[in-house]
């Protein structure tokens, strides 16, 4: 059941004090895409990105300025995408994430954010290989 406070889920607090996934990789390397999403003026901004070899997404990272809901969305996106395909990780969908996170209604557009960040990774991701692919023809 979502959280009617203020207060922050068990699980968004288990999530903001382990963030395996926070951090950042080259975006330069063809390998990895990056979304973004938000804006750090308006107080929330999601960053992931995405390390992919042969469709499959090897690690995801992510940098969040915001809430504990941001950080927590984000952490569990990069989580769930690790290990899936592109088009597995884009099913990933900002109601799975708030409801995993026990995440009140004030705080649903963190989950939004993260979804928003991931597919655009994924976009990224998919059009950095087609035009990988089309310079190696």
């Amino acid at each position: 059941m979502p959280a009617i406070s203020g207060e922050p889920s068990k699980r968004v607090l288990e999530h903001c004090a382990s963030t395996r996934h926070a951090g950042g990789l080259d975006p330069r390397d063809p390998a990895v895409g990056t979304g973004m999403a938000g804006s750090a003026a308006q107080g929330d901004l999601v960053r992931i990105q995405l390390h992919v070899e042969g469709g499959e997404i090897q690690a995801a990272r992510f940098k969040a300025f915001g809430c504990s809901g941001s950080i927590a969305s984000a952490n569990l996106a990069c989580e769930w995408a690790e290990g899936k395909t592109l088009s597995e990780a884009e099913r990933i969908g900002q109601a799975d994430l708030a409801s995993a996170l026990d995440l009140p209604l004030s705080k649903k557009h963190c989950s939004v954010l993260a979804q928003e960040a991931l597919r655009q990774a994924i976009r990224d991701s998919r059009d950095k290989a087609a035009s990988s692919s089309k310079e190696q023809r």
